[in-house]
């Protein structure tokens, strides 16, 4: 039987952990990824150039991988946000307001989107919520077209088991400690990344699972394996 990836019955305690900290969640991103988020999310991007007219911004928060996309030279025509959180979804559109994207509340796992909708869907730092994580990619398979892409952005799990290790003392010690110090009384649901690192594949059985849905498969290790940079292409559909 294949291992279930995902937050399972912990989401709601990431999604609460995550609205308490809308006030500084782009801040503290920054801080804890050594001040590269946004350059892997340009990296992320750089695989979809030069355009996209349908566009699925999974797990938009407030905005920043669109606006990075756009910022990049992404040409998107038609772009729509996706959330759990119509709070993350108000931030998002007013980022965003010139390019008038629609706001959609919808999860990973029941996108509300007809099959083969999307020319690119991409993921900056949200796959990682999701509560089933096989079935949220087999999801976004479904609704992207034929030779669509696939962008994601994220934590991710090395192999290694001393880098594994080294990795998930950063998330359970020190990335609480750091946004303690520097956003305090917030900093303290920064706890809730280790649930949400222990709950993700390794980054080989994540690169597997993609497989299953997606061809050209491109897995970018950073950060010594605690960050993934992935492109995949949908050849044909599948069920």
């Amino acid at each position: 039987m294949s291992k279930r990836f995902g937050l399972g019955e912990q989401w709601h305690k990431v999604i609460d952990a995550l609205y308490s900290v809308m006030p500084v969640y782009e801040r503290v991103n920054h801080l804890i990824s050594l001040g590269r988020d946004v350059d892997y999310r340009k990296e992320g991007i750089i695989d979809a150039l030069p355009s996209a007219d349908i566009v699925l911004d999974a797990g938009c928060g407030p905005g920043a991988m669109s606006e990075v996309a756009f910022k990049s030279g992404l040409n998107i025509k038609n772009l729509i946000l996706l959330d759990p959180m119509p709070e993350y979804l108000t931030l998002a559109k007013k980022r965003l307001v010139d390019k008038r994207p629609e706001a959609v509340v919808g999860l990973f796992e029941a996108l509300p989107f007809k099959r083969e909708k999307f020319d690119l869907v991409m993921c900056g730092f949200s796959l990682r919520d999701a509560m089933n994580m096989r079935l949220s990619i087999k999801e976004i398979s479904r609704v992207l077209k034929e030779d669509g892409n696939f962008i994601i952005v994220d934590l991710g799990k090395p192999d290694d088991l001393v880098k594994r290790g080294v990795i998930g003392i950063w998330w359970r010690f020190v990335v609480p400690f750091i946004t303690v110090i520097f956003v305090r009384g917030k900093g303290l649901s920064y706890t809730v990344l280790h649930t949400t690192y222990r709950k993700l594949p390794k980054n080989s059985e994540l690169k597997s699972i993609i497989g299953i849905w997606f061809d050209k498969v491109v897995f970018r290790i950073k950060m010594h394996g605690g960050v993934v940079v992935v492109k995949a292409k949908k050849k044909y559909a599948r069920d």
